[in-house]
């Protein structure tokens, strides 16, 4: 029983970030380069746990150093320690299979 709940919510959270990539990339404004230069400040191409941190705390977020290390690493699919623009790129645009092929074009 303790796995179906945990299973619901993952599926849950899931959705719900894919409601806010569509959101978000349907802005007419939307840039994924611009959103991933403004979180790499030091531009050399890669987000840090520290210019995550810096930028979500200048955004009005408050959290914790572990909590910034698990989305690093849960975006950082080459295992550098840090989140390239494909894999922000990746993370950013919507998943599911419909808002994939026009999102390409």
């Amino acid at each position: 029983m303790m796995y179906r709940s945990l299973w619901l919510t993952i599926v849950k959270v899931e959705q719900q970030s894919e409601i806010i990539r569509e959101r978000l990339t349907s802005r007419p404004s939307f840039s994924v380069f611009d959103a991933f230069k403004a979180v790499d400040t030091n531009n050399d191409g890669k987000i840090t746990a520290d210019e995550l941190a810096s930028t979500l705390e200048k955004s009005g977020f408050q959290v914790t150093y572990s909590e910034i290390k698990a989305l690093v690493e849960r975006y950082d699919k080459s295992g550098d320690g840090a989140i390239s623009y494909l894999e922000f790129s990746d993370e950013i645009r919507p998943h599911s299979p419909s808002k994939k092929a026009k999102s390409t074009f």
